[in-house]
């Protein structure tokens, strides 16, 4: 089981953030126990756009907190903060239920979702289900769980990554179509609550 703890922040010099993050502070993250690591800016998201979402993949929760401890207690990692002028308005710890494809592409998406919680096995096969009209338009795919977010509207989200948000946009608009995935979400629970695109940093 894998945990993605997310950080939204506004930042002054966002390429400056991901030159570091893809060279000694991704590095340094791994030392402090980050499996991977990632950063996309917000462009088209209402309020949230200019915004950029940085996510560190954990093996657990207790390793997702460490790590976030060991970033303040990192001198180089805080002066990089201060010099991208980093400031974070949100911080989630997800859980990921499942995932499909890889995480490559130069844009991103994330579809919030609300309801109650599934479990993995039911949240594999919705996954395993959209995938096969997603993968027309996407090179990966995967489902999180919120774990701890405070007070929030969603409790999930699906992200995917791609080369082409109209490549994406027309399988996703082909996905929500189908009458199975449909009665999947009445039958569960689950509504979508917005979206937003990126484009990929790290």
């Amino acid at each position: 089981m894998s945990y993605m703890y997310t950080v939204l922040a506004s930042m002054g010099d966002p390429q400056g953030f991901a030159d570091a993050g893809s060279t000694w502070a991704g590095d340094r993250m791994r030392e402090l126990g980050a499996t991977d690591l990632t950063a996309s800016q917000i462009i088209m998201g209402g309020e949230m756009s200019g915004l950029v979402i940085v996510g560190f993949q954990f093996e657990s929760i207790d390793a997702a907190m460490a790590g976030q401890a060991g970033i303040y207690q990192d001198a180089e990692m805080l002066n990089m903060m201060r010099e991208t002028q980093v400031s974070v308005n949100r911080r989630v710890l997800f859980r990921i239920q499942g995932e499909r494809g890889e995480r490559t592409g130069q844009y991103g998406s994330v579809i919030y979702l609300a309801g109650r919680p599934i479990d993995d096995a039911t949240a594999e096969a919705n996954i395993d289900h959209s995938w096969k009209t997603i993968q027309e338009g996407a090179n990966g795919m995967m489902g999180l769980a919120v774990v701890a977010a405070g007070p929030a509207q969603f409790a999930g989200t699906v992200v995917t990554s791609t080369d082409s948000l109209d490549a994406l946009i027309a399988a996703s608009a082909k996905n929500f179509a189908d009458p199975e995935l449909a009665k999947r979400m009445s039958d569960q629970g689950w509504g979508v609550v917005g979206r937003v695109m990126m484009k990929r940093l790290i």
